[in-house]
């Protein structure tokens, strides 16, 4: 029974040391990078713009016998009248006249790429040089000596227990 007492007791102590090296984890950060390209493309279409004319009146009278107006919008009357003058009177119609022109025409387009990247994590150990205390030194020294303390005092019952465990 003592044998199973002291076995864990220097099992317990064994197991906690100071260790010389530390696990320590490094790891590599993702970003989402994001990318916007937008293109702006003006092009110029042919369109139709309906431009009003205005109507319009206009009257002369002359002595002589022949008169002539003419516009391409319009409309003449020309009259002798009984005193032997010329009447002529013109009126435009009122209209729209279509006039071409080049209107322009912005065209976006916009592409969004995205680029992921994995996170790795990568494991390693790194040796840390550590002076130790003489309380350190002292539990060291302490540990080992009980731990010989235990091999000589109970040499004879682990050899039979060994020899009972591993005959065949």
């Amino acid at each position: 029974m003592r044998l199973a007492v002291y076995s864990a007791l220097a099992a317990a102590l064994l197991l906690t040391g100071c260790g010389s090296h530390r696990h320590i984890a490094t790891s590599t950060q993702a970003k989402d990078s994001t990318r916007v390209e937008v293109r702006i493309e003006t092009v110029y279409v042919t369109d139709t713009l309906l431009v009003e004319i205005p109507a319009q009146a206009a009257e002369r009278t002359t002595a002589d016998s022949v008169s002539h107006l003419e516009t391409d919008y319009a409309t003449s009357d020309a009259r002798i009248n009984p005193d032997g003058t010329l009447y002529h009177s013109l009126a435009n119609k009122p209209q729209q006249k279509p006039v071409e022109f080049q209107k322009p025409v912005e065209r976006t387009d916009s592409i969004v790429y995205r680029d992921r990247v994995k996170i790795e994590t990568v494991k390693e150990t790194v040796e840390v040089e550590r002076n130790y205390s003489w309380w350190d030194k002292t539990r060291f020294f302490a540990s080992y000596a009980f731990l010989l303390w235990l091999l000589v005092r109970y040499r004879r019952p682990l050899f039979s227990w060994l020899s009972r465990k591993f005959s065949p």
